[in-house]
């Protein structure tokens, strides 16, 4: 009997169905799968789809290309498999996100090329899916939603087998979808599903382990994300940043360089730390050549060189979600340098708004001043009172002789330190 239907018959997985299932890979190495063998229905199904697949691969697709005929086929395997999950183990689990996971590349690659004048024009049926203007990837995430609510809500008793295991790597998946879509309402939500259910499934680590601990490090990176850049909890952010750089490979290369663009904000943060520039620029050349600049100015209090720095690095820190939290950045800024303007004042724990004020004009433009209006020393007050509310300057001020009153003793609580 073919391999295939025993993996189905008796409920085990392995590399010879995994490899069946992708569309991309030759027929000849699964033997010949008699049909006559196979009594269920759903079963007979996929393997016709599948084949069906192989196919197409071969007639019409190449490494590059691919066509809304393969998609339709793909999309209709993994809803096969889904049927074919319900009632089945964990076992079900990995096969199941081999299908999810070539639909997603199938949608993937159709959008892009409905994104291109060219290829949209040499084929106007490449840029529809099954609704007018809809996106391939849209309908890809319906699919695999339906994959993740299967193993989320499976009921089996004996908690080994609960295909509980999985959602994972589902969640992974849609996750990346969305960022993809740029839907940060849906992201929203499966997260707080996650949450709401967390006392149900196994933990990431338990779940994923070593086996698949790149899925283990990418749910990681997503969660850090998640909670850092869409919700600004950056102590969040910050611990699954950190869980993500300790669990990827040493020579992780671009994988580890993306976690660190958010391990190094959340850190300044969440922990008021910053690398040792001088380390940094040895093991994370890449990421240090984005942030070296940045974290001078945390030790300069540069406003204007810092205000450059986020405008030169716009469209990266929008891309990757950054730009809030770097934004936010620019208070530690400040604090530092309204820390030196106090230290060269020369007027002990009294120091005259007048002073702080220009010294902060000086700051922000690169041009001395000679006077400061009422106007900015207001506005002066307001920034030191911020400062002062959130405890990280300790002192007072006093309105009425336009002057900050800090204590003589640790005025500053140390914040920032390398690490």
């Amino acid at each position: 009997m073919n391999v295939v239907i025993q993996c189905f018959q008796r409920g085990f997985h392995n590399d010879i169905l995994e490899e069946f299932l992708r569309y991309n890979a030759p027929v000849s190495t699964h033997g010949v799968v008699d049909l006559n063998d196979v009594y269920n229905e759903k079963l007979k199904q996929l393997i016709q789809v599948t084949l069906c697949m192989k196919e197409e691969y071969l007639s019409n697709c190449s490494g590059t290309k691919v066509t809304a005929r393969l998609f339709e086929l793909s999309n209709e395997q993994v809803k096969l498999l889904n049927r074919l999950a319900d009632g089945e183990s964990v076992w079900i689990a990995e096969p199941l996100y081999v299908g999810a996971k070539q639909l997603f590349d199938i949608s993937r690659k159709l959008d892009q090329m409905a994104a291109d004048p060219m290829a949209a024009s040499n084929d106007k049926q490449i840029i529809k899916g099954d609704l007018e203007q809809e996106k391939y990837m849209e309908k890809c995430v319906r699919t695999v939603h339906t994959s993740f609510k299967l193993c989320l809500n499976d009921r089996n008793p004996n908690t080994h087998e609960n295909k509980k295991w999985g959602v994972y790597m589902f969640t992974n998946l849609e996750l990346r979808i969305y960022k993809l879509l740029h839907n940060r309402d849906m992201v929203r939500n499966l997260v707080k599903v996650m949450e709401s259910r967390t006392s149900e499934l196994p933990t990431p680590e338990q779940a994923l382990g070593t086996k698949h601990r790149a899925q283990l490090v990418t749910y990681y990176y997503y969660m850090a994300e998640y909670y850092g850049c869409h919700e600004a909890n950056f102590d969040r952010g910050f611990e699954f940043a950190r869980k993500a750089w300790l669990a990827s490979r040493a020579d992780a290369g671009t994988q580890e360089n993306m976690i660190c663009l958010l391990l190094v904000p959340f850190a300044i943060l969440a922990r008021k730390r910053y690398p040792d520039l001088h380390i940094f620029k040895t093991e994370y050349p890449a990421v240090a050549q984005i942030y070296a600049p940045a974290i001078e100015c945390l030790r300069n209090g540069d406003l204007w060189t810092f205000a450059e720095w986020i405008e030169s690095h716009e469209p990266l820190l929008l891309r990757q979600n950054l730009y809030v939290p770097i934004a936010m950045i620019r208070e530690l800024v400040l604090l530092k340098l309204i820390k030196i303007v106090c230290k060269h004042s020369g007027s002990g724990s009294i120091v005259s708004l007048r002073y702080i004020a220009a010294g902060l004009v000086k700051s922000e433009t690169k041009t001395g001043v000679k006077t400061v209006s009422e106007e900015r020393l207001d506005s002066t007050e307001c920034v030191l009172a911020n400062l002062i509310s959130k405890g990280y300057i300790k002192g007072y001020l006093s309105h009425s002789n336009r002057a900050l009153v800090v204590s003589k003793t640790n005025a500053f609580p140390r914040l920032t330190t390398t690490d």
